[in-house]
């Protein structure tokens, strides 16, 4: 397989992969709605998001789920999708995020996933599988779903890489909340630089309160409310 291309393809949104038609949009839409799936009932609390930046803006995480303190991020590749991007992808969403899977199905990329877990051993993998003679999937959702083959080994996140999520008014919102100085221009890297003094846990927590009441034009759950965060013990009294 080729681990890495050298020309970098535009973006996709999930609204422009929802309106693809034929086999190939069909084939991650099901993986799409099945990840769903999984992701409601391995963590009933998160917000489910799609096409989410993150690695300093280089690339988007397909699915990400972010609890009150924890964030998973999915890269899933259709039937008909290139795996050659997916070694740069999932690295530059465990500098991000504590845990990362790989979401395909079953045939050649199933295959290429494996190879790339013997470099990123703690990538979690999905396999989707259906009834379809050519290409595994039953579009109608009959007999489809996702079968976990390994689990994830959630690692450290890289504490700049993790902050960059954040737009600068979460930035400048985190750093009130938890009493930072902005500095004196509320610079981005002032704010990351004043954060970063803080424990890693402490900081993960607060990336999950912004990402989780972020109004975005993104397909994604809705916001969760200030309230609702208070009144779950995420928010941190000034």
């Amino acid at each position: 397989m080729a681990l890495l291309k050298p020309n970098e393809p535009r973006f996709m949104t999930a609204e422009q992969a929802a309106q693809r038609k034929g086999y190939r949009g069909q084939a991650e839409l099901a993986l799409r709605s099945s990840l769903e799936a999984f992701c409601r009932e391995r963590w009933p609390e998160a917000r489910v998001c799609h096409e989410m930046v993150m690695g300093e803006g280089r690339v988007r995480a397909d699915v990400v789920a972010v609890n009150p303190a924890h964030i998973a991020a999915f890269e899933v590749k259709g039937e008909y999708d290139e795996t050659t991007r997916l070694l740069h992808q999932v690295g530059m969403y465990q500098l991000c995020v504590p845990e990362v899977w790989m979401v395909v199905p079953v045939g050649r990329h199933a295959d290429d996933a494996r190879v790339l877990r013997h470099l990123l051993p703690s990538v979690g993998l999905l396999v989707g599988a259906g009834t379809s003679a050519r290409n595994h999937y039953e579009f109608d959702g009959k007999d489809f779903g996702l079968v976990v083959e390994a689990e994830p080994t959630p690692r450290p996140v890289h504490v700049d890489m993790m902050l960059e999520m954040l737009w600068r008014d979460e930035l400048a919102a985190a750093c009130d909340r938890l009493r930072v100085s902005r500095g004196k221009k509320d610079r981005r890297s002032d704010m990351i630089a004043g954060l970063k003094a803080l424990p890693v846990a402490e900081l993960q927590e607060a990336v999950c309160f912004e990402l989780r009441r972020r109004d975005a034009l993104w397909r994604a759950d809705p916001p969760v409310t200030v309230q609702s965060l208070v009144s779950a013990g995420v928010h941190r009294d000034g």
